[in-house]
């Protein structure tokens, strides 16, 4: 057990992280503080997860005061993009809408792998949400931001909407202040959503259940954080499909297609961008023509890593460059089918996977390709372009020595 810090705009927060392994982030209802965790994280311990605990701005040990749920919000994006991706997030109450709220920026998105939101659904009925906080003596010292929370609760209920993650759905029993009806529309706004009751526990489930909660969480992480036996899966997919046996700058495409995949983790991609890594030229692609697989054969690639990283490796491999890169910068990006004829829009966080994948690829053929100068500068000019999507591993991309 560590302790870690979190200085903010003038706040610092304090935390706790326990145990290795991928990391679970477990966020505190309000009035509470990271102590109510300490059950849960040692059991997610014993299941090879690591678990970070902060005390949210104004409670426990952290400093600060938080009067609407913006500022507790990006105090919870800071919390996420400083863990190594992918993150899974737990949020109670407070803290769940918190991460619903960070979750609306699609680079935080991208950084996590699932969401846990313990009794709390993004736009509860603000009437019982008052009545039941008068009851406990709870409302009067946090008004400013209650109410603003409760004025949040479209837009919160539309970001979840959008947000492309599964969800998990912890209730408590009858004595929560969540009813059937706030979570069948929860349920009808985003079909991810699963549902999971603790009968035993209230509202505050960590504190009445914490084994239960725990043995949720770890089972729900676990599943969405396991890459590494997919990863395997996808190199032997492409070994077998003769990448080792094509000549590729830098030896053959099976070490460019490693390479790649290097480089997606060391930028902390998600685990969709690095699994599209290892399997981008699946279909061959505009500048790389020898296809493994016809695109007719997408299931079979979907079968091993997935409909996610699959739609993303059909994306790139499609793309008909000569239209797609010249509207480069527009938002949605219209991206010409090469194989169809068809140009879809993409935006937000497909738009932000295909150009860190697109990066990441021309970087390596930089560093590895006898290029001349002419098409050197327009990979410059193409990352240049992309920044507009992916601007920290763009501009990685070139500090390196190999475009810079």
């Amino acid at each position: 057990m560590t302790d870690v810090t979190l200085a903010r705009g003038g706040a610092t927060l304090r935390g706790t992280a326990t145990g290795t392994g991928p990391t679970v982030l477990l966020l505190h209802a309000g009035g509470e503080h990271r102590g109510v965790w300490t059950p849960v994280a040692a059991a997610l311990t014993l299941c090879g997860l690591r678990s970070v605990t902060f005390d949210l701005r104004g409670h426990g040990d952290s400093s600060g005061r938080a009067t609407t749920l913006r500022a507790i919000a990006e105090d919870v994006t800071a919390m996420i993009r400083r863990e190594p991706a992918p993150v899974v997030v737990v949020g109670a109450s407070l803290g769940g809408l918190a991460a619903i709220a960070s979750l609306a920026n699609p680079r935080t998105a991208r950084h996590v792998a699932g969401l846990v939101l313990v009794d709390v659904v993004p736009d509860p009925d603000p009437a019982r949400v008052r009545a039941w906080l008068d009851g406990r003596g709870l409302r009067h010292d946090r008004a400013e931001i209650v109410e603003d929370i409760l004025e949040r609760g479209p837009e919160l209920l539309a970001t979840a909407t959008k947000i492309d993650l599964p969800i998990l759905l912890v209730r408590g029993g009858p004595s929560s202040p969540l009813r059937d009806a706030e979570v069948e529309r929860f349920r009808a706004a985003n079909p991810a959503v699963t549902v999971s009751r603790v009968p035993a526990a209230g509202h505050l489930v960590a504190r009445d259940a914490p084994e239960e909660l725990a043995h949720l969480v770890a089972d729900h992480a676990s599943t969405w954080l396991d890459t590494e036996t997919t990863t395997r899966r996808a190199f032997a997919l492409q070994r077998s499909l003769g990448a080792d046996r094509l000549d590729h700058p830098g030896g053959t495409l099976l070490a460019h297609l490693h390479r790649v995949h290097g480089l997606t983790v060391e930028w902390s991609a998600t685990p969709r961008i690095q699994l599209a890594a290892i399997c981008h030229a699946t279909y061959g692609t505009d500048g790389f023509p020898h296809a493994l697989l016809a695109a007719t054969e997408r299931r079979r690639l979907e079968r091993v890593i997935g409909p996610e990283a699959e739609s993303l490796v059909y994306l790139y491999g499609a793309c008909d460059r000569s239209q797609t890169y010249r509207n480069l910068g527009h938002q949605p990006l219209p991206v010409r089918d090469r194989f169809t004829g068809d140009s879809t829009p993409i935006h937000e966080a497909d738009l932000a996977d295909f150009a860190v994948l697109t990066i990441a690829n021309e970087l390596d053929v930089a560093r590895f390709a006898r290029l001349p100068v002419t098409t050197l500068n327009g990979i410059r000019r193409l990352v240049t372009a992309l920044a507009a999507y992916a601007p920290v591993e763009a501009a990685r991309a070139l500090d390196d020595d190999a475009l810079a």
